[in-house]
């Protein structure tokens, strides 16, 4: 049962997050030290090393509403050298067995105080200079949803996790080309249209490609939803625990041993039906020379009620 949960939360996640939405799983970045394959170790003891404390207000009329919430707000992020490449937050009900995912463009507009340069106003830059600790206050701030715990992965991380799983079926929209030759090492995508069996390599320039897109980055988002899906039920058929122990070898985390083990107790009946794929409401617009996503706060307002139940219109 344990293995059972870990293959679809952490690899649902670790695909949305991987860039999942991302570059879909991301890609997430770094090694965590107290992480070996397959084990969280010494998980108890080192919990409070990597544990970003939550400046959530419970004590506003929403915070009242979903203080004794059954969900669970994870942080997923994947990261591109300095910056993250992809930014989702897996909400999950312990009670009804149900997902929700709110991908969060990179370039949602989030100015801070000291930061003037048009390009670290986007919200992907704040990982580079206030870590997780930061990027996840941001994104509890605008969503105003509290984010319990995070998840970060790296691009080699996708790469040997699908090849594992001996790839991901997926449907490729149109002919994806594109080459970056500053890119280290150069980047160089070429994916047939149609539907199609991928690898590792390929799954990661699936998700990493935005420019062919209508909407670039939206349309990205839309395409690495659908991966996640479909990497999400390849991995329910599997039953292979290297899927996990490889994940687990490219994964930062601030869950413990013993949280991962509560949640696994309450897995049994959830499925990839049960997952629903949002993007964070909000529009594209030309601002300062750059194209920034503006969050749309009735909107998101009205996402979060929704999710966690809630009358849409309550203040």
């Amino acid at each position: 049962m344990i293995r059972h949960f870990l293959k679809i939360f952490f690899l649902s996640m670790i695909f949305f997050i991987v860039t999942l939405s991302v570059s879909s799983l991301g890609y997430i970045l770094l090694v965590d030290k107290n992480i070996v394959i397959g084990t969280v170790k010494d998980a108890e003891e080192k919990q409070n090393e990597n544990e970003v404390v939550s400046t959530f207000d419970y004590n506003t009329d929403f915070g009242r509403k979903i203080k004794d919430s059954n969900r669970i707000n994870v942080l997923v992020v994947g990261t591109e050298n300095s910056r993250t490449d992809t930014i989702i937050v897996a909400s999950y009900d312990t009670k009804t067995k149900i997902a929700d995912l709110i991908s969060v463009p990179r370039d949602t507009y989030y100015p801070r105080e000291g930061y003037d340069r048009p390009d670290s106003k986007k919200i992907n830059a704040i990982y580079s200079g206030e870590g997780i600790e930061g990027l996840t206050e941001a994104v509890q701030d605008i969503l105003g949803i509290p984010i319990n715990k995070y998840v970060i992965f790296d691009y080699e991380a996708v790469v040997k996790t699908v090849d594992i799983m001996e790839g991901v079926e997926v449907n490729v929209p149109f002919h994806m080309v594109y080459n970056d030759p500053y890119d280290d090492p150069p980047l160089v995508i070429d994916i047939p249209e149609g539907k199609q069996l991928l690898d590792g390599e390929q799954s990661l320039k699936f998700l990493r490609y935005r420019k062919g897109y209508d909407n670039q980055d939206l349309g990205r988002i839309k395409a690495q939803q659908e991966f996640i899906k479909s990497a999400a039920k390849k991995v329910l058929s599997l039953k292979l625990p290297a899927v996990i122990e490889e994940a687990f070898s490219h994964v930062e985390t601030n869950f413990s041993l013993g949280e991962l083990l509560g949640l696994a107790g309450n897995s049994i009946g959830f499925s990839i039906e049960n997952i629903n794929s949002n993007l964070m409401p909000g529009v594209e617009t030309p601002l300062e020379g750059l194209s920034f996503f503006i969050p749309n706060d009735n909107e998101i307002m009205n996402l979060v009620y929704t999710i966690y139940g809630l009358n849409e219109n309550a203040q």
